[in-house]
């Protein structure tokens, strides 16, 4: 299932190959990008890893290699001048991010029907379910997030070349 996909322009006087040159040279914070090329075609495979250490203490701990977006893909067309960046979740990671998401729907809803049958309801109940659902939403939100901005960074290399 592709989370994320988003073009990008080759910047002026910017060829493709000299592209994933950069990007293959260019260390990021936090973050390696490993790219092989995909036989036959102008598409390029990048598994992004995560490079801090002891992360598995923090909110990465639950995915495997602290990384939702694991596996991309670099399409370029022939004769345009944009590249496409898309990125999918492995399985694993996928089905734990979507079942924290479902359960915390699961709870808001169960909060909404609590609050409708029973008339008392207090303010504490209500503050303990959002406390809950907010804990179950921010590891998969935040991850996402950072690793869609990191993505953005890539793609957004192509026109920093042609600036440097």
């Amino acid at each position: 299932m592709v989370l994320y996909k988003k073009d990008f322009l080759l910047g002026k006087g910017v060829s493709f190959s000299s592209y994933i040159k950069a990007v293959e040279k260019k260390r990021f914070p936090n973050y390696y990008l490993r790219i092989e090329k995909i036989p036959s075609t102008t598409n390029y495979h990048a598994t992004m890893v995560f490079t801090l250490r002891n992360w598995e203490w923090s909110l990465r701990g639950s995915f495997i290699d602290g990384v939702l977006l694991k596996d991309c893909t670099i399409q370029h067309s022939e004769g345009e001048k944009h590249f496409t960046i898309q990125a999918s979740a492995r399985t694993a990671n996928l089905f734990f991010a979507s079942s924290m998401v479902i359960c915390a729907i699961f709870l808001f809803v169960f909060g909404l029907i609590m609050m409708a049958t029973n008339n008392s309801v207090s303010l504490n109940d209500i503050s303990i379910l959002t406390i809950v659902i907010i804990f179950m939403l921010v590891p998969s939100t935040s991850i996402y997030l950072q690793d869609k901005n990191f993505l953005d960074r890539v793609g957004s290399l192509g026109t920093e070349i042609e600036k440097n």
